[in-house]
Order: C-alpha cells, then structure tokens, then sequence
C-alpha cells in the first residue's frame, strides 16, 4: 500500500495494489509516515474499502469516530460469527459491530439503560445467532476490559442476521423479526394452537421466511411458469392459503413490495405442514 494522506495516529488513506483506494487502521499507524510512504499490509490490524456508492472521506471519518480497539473486538466477533454461523467475514459486518461495540461501551460509562425490543423473539426465532452473540460477550470483555449487558448478545444476534441476509440496518432486522413473530401469532389464532417456537418444525418455516425475505429484497421472488403445482396448493390446502395471506400482508407492509403469487402458495405450502407436524406431534 502506497500512503495517501495520515488522518490520524492510527487511520490513513492509502492506495492498495490494485490500485484501489482504502482505509488502513492500525495502533500507531500514521505516526512519522508521510505521502508515498509504502505500508505493508501486515502493520494494518484492518483495511476498509468504500463500497459502491460510498464516499471514502465519509468512511474514513466514520472509522475516525470508533475506537481502535473496537474495530479489533469488532474483527474477532465477525470471526467468531464467521466459525459459529458460516458467516463471509466482511467490512458490512464488521464496521456495524465496531460502531455497536463504542456506543456500548459509551452508554456503559456514562450509565445510560439499554432497550432491547423483541429480546424474546430473537431467542425464539434465532437461538444460534443469540448463541453466538453471548459467546461474543466473552470475546468482547476479554479485549476491551468492560462487561456489556448480557442482554446486548441480542443486538450482536441481530447484526448477524443482517449479514446472513444482507438487509442494511438495524431497523430492517427488527423488522423483519417483528414481521415473523406476527407470522406465528397469526397461525396459531387462524389453527386454535400453540406453535412451539423452539422446535425444529417452527425452525424450518423460520428459515422458509427468511429467504422470502431476502429474495423479495434482491428481487429474485419464486415465479413458476406451470401453475398446477400453485393450483394444487391453493386447493389442497385452503385453510393454509387463508392464513398465508394474512402472512402476505404482514410480509407487504414491512417490506413495501408485493409477493408474486407462486410466492403466497409456497408460503401456505409451508404454513400447511407446520400444522401438519404440530398435529403429529401434540
């Protein structure tokens, strides 16, 4: 890397070898260096590029804003999520963790009460990702010395979700665990029972919205050129159909799109045997 410009003690902007530009943090990492000083990649701790439509200044001076030691804890999270959860370790996980990590360490120190909202659907909907993130607890006070709230394993849960299914911000993810916990409410009024959100039946219709999810969002929906499957669905499973397009609305109204209909008849395919197994199973 070929420096550009020192921001700081610890941050430069920097020309990679492929002559990208990029952010280099690293402890002492601007110190003495000057303009066309050449940086080996292994005295950076981490290298940020601005994606697409990005400014690097506007990076830059966000990074400027997190501590050093955050964006470290930060990288041995994403690791972690990365080992646990099979998560691609990338800046769009790490950046968010980093900036989550200094303002939690800030509310701590000044004593200031965090919110968790849909703390409970999060452990019903995601236990793995909530696993992770209290293991990343451990992870967090080893390398920065501060014990968070143990509750602030959800939002770790939630960024990790954000990654899987490449949905920016936070508020998307909370939305879309509302969304789903709507999901269950709605069967078990529409069926007269209690779907046992822990259970590997709820688990695979958890997984079944998720990737509706994320195909509205890279607008990729199902669109099956037969429609005797949808058809077969459709009057196989009436009841089912109901209630999934109840789900439909639910889904619309947070995602602000409109779900095809070959996506409503899998989605009351997928309602359809979640009562199913429960039934067996009661």
């Amino acid at each position: 890397m070929h420096l550009k410009r020192v921001l700081n003690n610890n941050a430069v902007l920097a020309v990679g070898g492929d002559g990208k530009d990029l952010v280099a943090i690293g402890r002492g990492l601007g110190h003495g260096r000057k303009p066309g000083d050449v940086i080996s990649r292994d005295d950076a701790d981490q290298v940020f590029v601005a994606a697409e439509n990005t400014n690097l200044e506007r990076l830059a001076r966000f990074l400027d804003d997190i501590p050093l030691d955050c964006l470290n804890a930060a990288g041995e999270v994403a690791a972690l999520a990365g080992e646990r959860l099979n998560l691609r370790i990338s800046q769009a996980l790490v950046v968010p963790l980093a900036d989550h990590l200094s303002f939690a360490v800030e509310r701590l120190q000044e004593g200031i009460p965090a919110q968790f909202p849909l703390a409970w659907e999060v452990s019903q909907l995601y236990p793995k990702e909530l696993a992770t993130g209290r293991e990343a607890l451990g992870l967090v006070e080893k390398s920065l010395g501060v014990t968070l709230h143990v509750d602030e394993a959800v939002a770790l849960a939630m960024h990790f979700v954000n990654a899987q299914f490449a949905i920016p911000g936070m508020e998307k993810a909370m939305q879309m665990t509302g969304v789903i916990a709507q999901a269950f409410a709605l069967v078990d009024k529409t069926f007269g029972f209690t779907v046992d959100q822990q259970s590997m039946n709820a688990a695979r219709f958890v997984t079944h919205l998720r990737y509706l999810f994320s195909r509205v969002a890279s607008g990729k929906q199902i669109s099956e050129k037969s429609t005797v499957l949808v058809d077969a669905i459709i009057q196989s499973h009436p009841e089912a159909v109901v209630c999934a397009a109840k789900i439909q609305y639910l889904l619309e109204m947070g995602l602000d799109a409109s779900l095809t209909r070959d996506e409503v008849a899998y989605l009351a395919l997928h309602v359809a045997r979640l009562v199913a197994d429960m039934t067996e199973a009661a």
